[in-house]
């Protein structure tokens, strides 16, 4: 029973190292309908390894040490509508960033082949998703140069899910568009892939058949500015000029029989915002988005000038995914009022992400942590004080993990709630240490600082500013934020002199006991209320384990809370002595046992915190999450319906319920 034994394996660790997890386990039967045979799924993973490693060798190779710099990519691209193919060229301008360049290396997946290459080139090779350029000459230090790729054929689909996808809308008209964060552009073209390396500009013409569907034309969007179209032999070519530094990830194209709506900003400078939506979305899409004008202009008061005035921003429809923040047009799932924050979140990116580029994925909550705490703020300008808290207690994280990502080379591990949540967190947090007017000031310093505008960033460039317009040394909060887990767990007491009315506050933080960082210092605001019904809010800096503050008062106190205005990731209880046999919760025994359809379970927590309540097999295999959230103290009941995680009802058999809370290691046969 190989769950059983991982569990105890735990608990003996945990005793070493007074590390800890509690965890319950109840065993039942499930009499239900045979179990697929699942060699299938064994064969995709396999896959999915293979094409992994592939694609992290190519990446290392390409972008380790590469020794030349993109300057400008040009695309001449033609699709067909119909069924997914791709042919055309791309012309790269580079230059050298060494004494002796002798060889360019791009990427391109292995489903799509190379014609020819135009250019100073001797002789090119094409192996493990990279192309080898051989030049005809070495290349000094600064010189510039430029070679022609011409490529064809039918690619494939990252996942299943990124690269160019061709989908259908409405009555089976079809969409085609790209997908292509945080690595993945050269599924469908040859690039020097991934965050690390931008081009000055980037020109995209893209050639399509000449057809209608619906007795709307087909139209192919992209970045920048249409600076013409071309009409000829059953083809229509649409010329985009984006003109920004751009990385490989944001270009972008979408085709489909569209229809286009625009919305005007008036201001210092002027530009539109367009919106390609399908028809039968038309009216819905305008009146959700009538106040997106509103969005724009509070971003550019609160974070600086659109970085993308002299072009345009946009939001295209695709009808499937979520949404990416293509460089000033994001591809959209719908326009419906269900994804109006999406649609601001993805513009916070045109600030975060587009315009200050993560230097590595190791930084990527510097594009998503930013993008969903502006999400708070918007809620916060448009709704109160109440939304914007309200919106971060849904992005409470108390998992482990770090926000500075250790592993980065697989593109489905990077996009993870990390470091959309926490990395929100940690900036609620800083405006928490901070105050508004030096942390509004930071936001704008950082948009503005210009080694980074238009280029890359890193979690130090964002310490260097926030210490240089608050003049505070923040290095200890970054520290513990970044580049450690968890959060602190506080433990409080009170007393008050009944001579002086002097109030004696002891806290604790005790989450050292589970391994985790001992101490995490923060200014912590104190509310203190009095029997008359007055408040006073004062704030002491918390710095170790335990410590007692002595706080000065001349009225009688009834209660005191501690962070009331939820400035701190953090769990709070009062009076108790911190021993870890006071940590009691259970997981009943599950019915009806044995069961056909579904059953009932029911566990007790006994303080806020992560909570897991997974089903595996009699191999220890994960089959189902049936509870994996942070929850307060109480009892609950759930129900299982002996479905496992691919949506396929299991085989009858044993089956083992887990419940696993982030506390200390006990486990229950019933």
């Amino acid at each position: 029973m190989t769950v059983f034994i991982h569990y105890t394996n735990r608990l003996l660790g945990g005793c070493k190292a007074v590390v800890s997890v509690l965890t319950v386990l109840i065993i039942f039967q499930v009499l239900i309908f045979p179990v697929f045979a699942g060699d299938s799924k064994s064969e995709l993973n396999n896959f999915y390894r293979l094409e992994q490693q592939r694609w992290q060798n190519a990446f290392i190779d390409v972008n380790d040490k590469s020794g030349f710099d993109i300057l400008f990519y040009h695309l001449d691209i033609r699709l067909e509508i119909d069924s997914p193919y791709i042919e055309g060229s791309v012309l790269c301008r580079f230059t050298a960033t060494i004494d002796s360049l002798e060889i360019l290396k791009l990427n391109l997946h292995h489903s799509l082949s190379i014609d020819r290459i135009e250019g100073p080139v001797r002789r090119h090779s094409f192996a493990n998703d990279t192309i080898y350029i051989h030049l005809k000459q070495s290349h000094k230090k600064f010189q510039t140069g430029e070679i022609k790729i011409f490529y064809a054929g039918k690619p494939e689909r990252a996942g299943g899910i990124k690269g160019l996808a061709y989908e259908t809308h409405g009555k089976n008209e079809p969409i085609i568009a790209t997908l292509s964060t945080p690595f993945l552009s050269f599924y469908w073209w040859p690039c020097k892939d991934g965050p690390g390396d931008k081009a000055d500009s980037v020109y995209i013409d893209i050639t399509i058949p000449q057809k209608t569907a619906e007795r709307r034309e087909y139209i192919a969007v992209s970045n920048g500015v249409l600076e013409k179209t071309e009409s000829g032999e059953g083809k229509k070519t649409f010329f985009w000029r984006e003109r920004y530094p751009i990385v490989p990830y944001y270009v972008m194209l979408a085709v489909s029989n569209y229809t286009h709506f625009q919305q005007s900003i008036n201001g210092p400078v002027e530009f539109p915002i367009d919106y390609y939506v399908f028809n039968e979305n038309l009216n819905s899409s305008r009146d959700i988005m009538a106040d997106f004008p509103q969005v724009m202009d509070f971003f550019i008061h609160t974070l600086g000038h659109y970085p993308f005035s002299e072009e345009k921003y946009a939001m295209t429809e695709i009808g499937f995914y979520n949404a990416i923040e293509n460089q000033t047009n994001t591809v959209m799932n719908n326009l419906s009022e269900l994804y109006f924050d999406v649609a601001v979140h993805e513009l916070a990116h045109m600030w975060y992400g587009d315009m200050i580029t993560c230097e590595s994925w190791h930084h990527a909550w510097l594009n998503e942590g930013f993008a969903v705490y502006c999400e708070a703020l918007w809620h916060e300008f448009k709704y109160g004080k109440e939304a914007y808290l309200k919106k971060m207690r849904e992005n409470e994280y108390l998992k482990g993990g770090t926000l500075f990502l250790q592993e980065v080379t697989d593109p489905f591990q990077i996009f993870i709630g990390i470091i959309y949540s926490k990395g929100s967190w940690f900036l609620h947090m800083l405006r928490g240490v901070l105050g508004d007017a030096s942390f509004f000031k930071c936001l704008k310093a950082y948009t503005g600082y210009e080694k980074i505008r238009y280029s890359h960033a890193t979690s130090d460039d964002f310490l260097s500013v926030c210490e240089n317009v608050s003049g505070i040394d923040l290095d200890f909060f970054f520290q513990q934020w970044l580049y450690d887990e968890y959060y602190p767990q506080y433990f409080y007491t009170f007393s008050q002199d009944p001579q002086d009315k002097k109030i004696s506050l002891n806290i604790r933080q005790t989450q050292g006991k589970l391994g985790r960082r001992p101490v995490f210092i923060m200014p912590v605001q104190v509310l203190l209320q009095f029997q008359d019904g007055t408040d006073s809010l004062v704030t002491v800096w918390n710095d170790r384990q335990e410590q007692t503050f002595l706080i000065s008062a001349e009225k009688q106190i009834t209660r005191i809370l501690i962070d009331p205005n939820e400035w701190i990731l953090k769990t709070v209880s009062r009076d108790i002595d911190i021993n870890m046999d006071d940590y009691h919760f259970s997981l009943l025994q599950n019915f009806p046992n044995p069961f056909s359809s579904r059953t009932v379970l029911q566990y007790i927590v006994s303080q806020k915190d992560y909570v897991r309540l997974f089903i595996y097999d009699v191999r220890g295999r994960l089959v189902a999450k049936v509870v994996d959230k942070v929850q307060p103290p109480g009892s609950y009941q759930c129900t299982w319906d002996g479905y496992d995680q691919t949506g396929r009802r299991v085989s009858s058999g044993v089956y083992f319920a887990v419940l696993d809370q982030d506390m200390m290691i006990k486990i229950i046969r019933l």
